[in-house]
């Protein structure tokens, strides 16, 4: 579900007690110093420990609720494994409320047990972390990757086709553009270069606002980034000068999102 609508149909949540809802903000980033022991266990037992403490003294039934709660995030976490993500927030309860959310962003672990779930660090993480767009040049291609709270949520990858004088998707264009040399299709695009990356910003005007992307982050060479911000409706973000479309696009995300 995306972010937004999971945080709009959470705010609707209201139980009865002994049900409750456990809002569960997880910080398991192995870059921070202070987790490079894998801290963040000793840090959820603890935090359970606490809360369960409280509640069999106050309310023996909310315990057994809180118990089978954490018995299935436990579960969850062990099926994760070594693919540890930066932070989880978890959003559960007993009667079948189950929210799992893998963030590459870091949190503040925090533990809240009430009728209601708590969203005050989720939602500032979204308006920290926007809906963002993070648009890869070289020369004849193109690759956009699409975030939001840091997250991937598509990938797409263009060829410019000379043939028909057109960006397409990489696995259409390749066919088109096998017949012209590598050579004469990168002196194309090169003499054509206003005028084609002219056609992409038109093109990327109407992703912007089809998917409404908060932000546009360029990554590229300067003339490409210049010609695609002059002929844009939507403001850019900012442009970086740095050759990235063919890395890893995680460490795309997260070098980019650091930089801009």
């Amino acid at each position: 579900m995306p972010i937004d609508s999971l945080i709009k149909k959470l705010r609707y949540v209201q139980l009865e007690p002994p049900d409750k809802i456990l809002s569960l903000y997880l910080n398991t980033d192995m870059r921070d110093p202070e987790q490079q022991g894998g801290e963040w266990k000793i840090t959820l037992k603890s935090g359970f420990g606490r809360l369960k403490e409280y509640l069999a003294a106050s309310d023996p039934e909310e315990e057994k609720c809180l118990n089978a709660i954490s018995d299935k995030i436990y579960q969850h976490l062990n099926g994760i494994g070594k693919n540890m993500p930066r932070s989880l927030v978890f959003f559960v309860s007993n009667s079948g409320i189950w929210e799992a959310i893998t963030l590459q962003i870091p949190v503040e672990t925090t533990f809240f047990w009430e009728e209601t779930a708590v969203l005050d660090q989720l939602e500032n993480l979204r308006k920290t972390y926007p809906s963002t767009a993070f648009i890869l040049t070289q020369q004849n291609e193109v690759k956009i990757i699409e975030t939001v709270l840091g997250k991937i949520e598509a990938v797409e990858h263009y060829e410019y086709d000379a043939i028909n004088e057109s960006w397409e998707s990489s696995q259409s264009s390749k066919t088109k553009s096998a017949s012209l040399e590598e050579e004469h299709l990168k002196n194309h695009v090169t003499e054509n270069q206003t005028r084609l990356y002219k056609r992409l910003a038109a093109n990327l005007d109407q992703k912007a606002a089809a998917k409404k992307w908060e932000r546009m982050i360029i990554a590229g060479d300067k003339k490409t980034a210049d010609i695609l911000d002059q002929h844009m409706n939507k403001p850019i973000h900012s442009k970086i000068q740095k050759n990235l479309l063919n890395e890893n696009e995680h460490k795309v995300v997260d070098h980019l999102m650091q930089e801009a």
